[in-house]
């Protein structure tokens, strides 16, 4: 035991949890392990002292991840037990009771002289990302905010547990009423920093995790070269490895990958790296990597030296357009209520106009999600005319976007709107001063192979 807990081996919580030794320690209080004495199940017991308090944001804190964990099912996230206080002459004690995850931190690991294979963190980083993909595609997503060493647990077997849920962020509560810095330095995104968080600082954290595994000191001490970690100086790793880990590592969001399903996509299936033999029309410029399509994308792209048809088939009901469809349902039902019951309340009949905004971008999200699931895109470019099409067959509606061939300059990824303060890239074809934008609810790498097909022919067509 720490000498510094008031609690001993062998202490009775709530006259059922017996102490058995000290998990670990921080800023909001000590977790222990202790016993159920009825049903002989080991669990973790954090505990937070009144009186041992800074503020009341530690409380309010504590029991948002006992709620957040109440909610949780996922065989890696240890099962919720029990929310609980207790009262003395002097304090009163609040507890949270949680299934006991199986073997040791990451950090005691390390710290017992554990060198993890590269194999064996590529291994770590896909059970890990699959936990995070859960959270984070929840609805409301959750923001884990504190991914490191000491909260990552691994059993004998390799089996990876997530714990400490103190930090936990519920994305729409924090955008609409306020953030809290927390984390952990060294592990944290530049954008955490500011009280920011979305998917993607998850992944940072992620990625600075894996270094420490990879090089057994804090990636607060490794070499930065512009605010970006330059870790291929301490250690060395396969080509494809390393690339992966620096999309995840950059500083900036907008450049990191954007979700624990696109991270997950890249490191499964990474850009093919290969050198032409000869000069050819469609070469990359040199030093450029070649990707390839994304194992299950379902886009058909068809090319030849002087044309290139692409056709993206509907989304279906997944990913970005679950989540934007989740609440548009939320938006557009609590605009439906709030308009009605004013109306209701004898408000003046131009009440309804100031809604119209608030309809509007209802609208937009539901059309949004519309198209995700239905809609389908087709671009055609040829040696005169190019010829950009939307349409939902069913519902018979098209919009045609057409011109010269030679009027477009070329095509990018550009941040096409926000979601949950999260910014989502779409394929952006340029054309003199217009600019048309199409593919917003592919995957990332999708989007990347696109743009890289798309500017290598219109840049064959230029020669």
């Amino acid at each position: 035991m720490f000498e510094e807990s008031h609690r001993q081996a062998g202490d009775l919580i709530a006259e059922r949890y017996r102490l058995l030794s000290v998990l670990g320690k921080g800023g909001a209080g000590i977790t222990y392990a202790a016993e159920d004495i009825y049903t002989h199940q080991e669990v973790a017991l954090k505990e937070l002292s009144l009186k041992g308090m800074g503020d009341w944001k530690q409380l309010e804190l504590f029991e948002r991840e006992a709620r957040v964990l109440a909610q949780l099912d996922h065989p890696a996230i240890p099962n919720y037990i029990d929310y609980f206080q207790t009262d003395t002459e002097e304090n009163r004690w609040f507890y949270i009771a949680q299934e006991l995850a199986p073997g040791q931190s990451l950090a005691d690991l390390v710290q017992e002289g554990w060198r993890a294979s590269q194999a064996d963190v590529h291994q770590l980083a896909l059970q890990i990302l699959d936990i995070l993909k859960y959270l984070h595609e929840l609805t409301p997503p959750i923001i884990h905010r504190d991914i490191k060493p000491q909260n990552i647990i691994r059993s004998k077997e390799g089996q990876i547990y997530l714990v400490d849920f103190g930090a936990v962020q519920n994305v729409y509560h924090n955008t609409m009423i306020g953030s809290t810095v927390v984390g952990t330095y060294g592990y944290m995104a530049p954008e955490h920093f500011r009280g920011k968080a979305v998917a993607a600082t998850d992944l940072y954290s992620l990625g600075a995790t894996l270094l420490f595994l990879l090089t057994h000191c804090s990636p607060a001490d490794l070499p930065q070269v512009r605010l970006k970690i330059d870790f291929r100086s301490a250690v060395q790793l396969k080509p494809d490895f390393a690339d992966w880990l620096d999309q995840i590592l950059e500083p900036a969001v907008e450049d990191r990958l954007a979700s624990a399903q696109a991270a997950i996509d890249v490191l499964v299936s990474p850009p093919r790296r290969r050198v032409s033999p000869s000069v050819s029309p469609l070469a990359k410029p040199e030093g450029q990597s070649l990707l390839k399509q994304p194992m299950g994308s379902k886009i058909k792209l068809q090319k030849t030296r002087s044309h290139l048809t692409i056709d993206i088939p509907p989304m279906g009901l997944r990913g970005e357009t679950a989540g934007i469809g989740c609440f548009a349902l939320f938006w557009n039902g609590f605009i439906l209520f709030w308009t009605a019951g004013a109306m209701a309340a004898g408000a003046p009949f131009i009440f309804p106009l100031f809604s119209i905004p608030f309809w509007i971008v209802g609208i937009g999200m539901a059309g949004t999600t519309l198209f995700g699931v239905a809609g389908c895109t087709s671009l055609e470019i040829n040696p005169q005319q190019f010829e950009l099409l939307w349409q939902i067959k069913f519902l018979g509606i098209r919009y045609r976007r057409n011109g010269r061939t030679e009027d477009l300059e070329g095509i990018k990824l550009t941040t096409t709107y926000t979601n949950n303060s999260r910014p989502v890239k779409g394929c952006n074809l340029i054309e003199g001063v217009h600019s048309h934008k199409f593919g917003t609810l592919l995957s990332p790498s999708e989007k990347a192979w696109l743009v890289q097909e798309i500017g290598d022919f219109l840049r064959s067509q230029k020669q």
